[in-house]
């Protein structure tokens, strides 16, 4: 890694424990369940809801899709519907890649579906040692190929709520994808706030781009501004780049612009929780 660009993301992180002198940490505040709108009341003493049926609709607007380092779309709009639901620590998620126009593809300048994932996961904590952890497997559905992966990740309820995460490929080849991230949310004015994180990460994957380094490196810092008890919204911007001599000439390789491996994108991003 250029020794700029290793300067310039530790002394991110170190801005960011330096302003936490002043912690004030900003929680997520629960958001109620709706009432339930039925046209007879239920028995006495049932539910219309399990108390612990979580819903999420995540609605992204961004100006480019940059996953791992990699620059996967090109002068378009790509939009991110995202469902999650979850009981119990058990959560299923679907994610889908629309892209306005895709570069791999001329000729198209319709919404176009470039790719749908499959995430299921299962989470828990351990109270007393403030360590939290999630189980996880990922379908990539890529039309036409497919590929999966599993994880785990481990995170400390702490003030910098450190996270480390391993991805196993399992079906397309043996690689693997370590990242650590720190984030941290800071008060603005009344519940806005402003949430910044920082990650970095290492590949190893011997099956099709031969690489075992230091990866990507990503900044980003994004305004949540609460609408209501169970709308948000988030202005996000972030910065993609490389973390070795490695990874900067295998970004270029892999993504669609070709010669560059450095980006800064961003976008809107909508978010109702019940």
């Amino acid at each position: 890694m250029k020794a700029s660009l290793r300067a310039i993301f530790l002394s991110f992180l170190i801005v960011m424990v330096m302003g936490l002198g002043t912690y004030s940490r900003a929680q997520d505040a629960t958001a109620e369940k709706p009432a339930a709108q039925a046209q007879a009341a239920p028995p006495a003493g049932m539910k219309l809801v399990p108390e612990d049926l979580t819903a999420d609709l995540n609605l992204s607007f961004y100006s480019q899709y940059i996953w791992r380092g990699y620059q996967l779309s090109k002068d378009s709009l790509v939009v991110f519907p995202q469902l999650t639901v979850g009981y119990k620590g058990f959560a299923v998620t679907t994610w889908v890649d629309l892209d306005t126009r895709y570069k791999a593809s001329p000729g198209k300048k319709k919404f176009n579906l470039q790719e749908t994932d499959v995430i299921t996961t299962y989470s828990n904590s351990i109270k007393p040692l403030k360590l939290n952890y999630t189980l996880g497997w990922i379908l990539y559905d890529y039309q036409p190929t497919k590929n999966q992966e599993v994880f785990v990740t481990l995170g400390l309820d702490n003030i910098l709520n450190p996270t480390l995460s391993v991805y196993q490929q399992i079906e397309t080849g043996q690689a693997t994808y370590v990242q650590l991230g720190v984030a941290h949310s800071f008060p603005v004015y009344k519940e806005w706030t402003l949430d910044m994180a920082a990650t970095a990460s290492y590949m190893h994957n011997t099956s099709t781009n031969d690489i075992s380094a230091f990866h990507d490196g990503n900044i980003s810092a994004g305004l949540k501004i609460p609408l209501n008890k169970y709308l948000s919204i988030k202005p996000n911007i972030q910065w993609s780049f490389p973390l070795s001599s490695s990874a900067s000439e295998e970004i270029k390789k892999g993504s669609l612009d070709g010669h560059q491996n450095n980006f800064i994108y961003g976008g809107i991003i909508l978010d109702c929780a019940i």
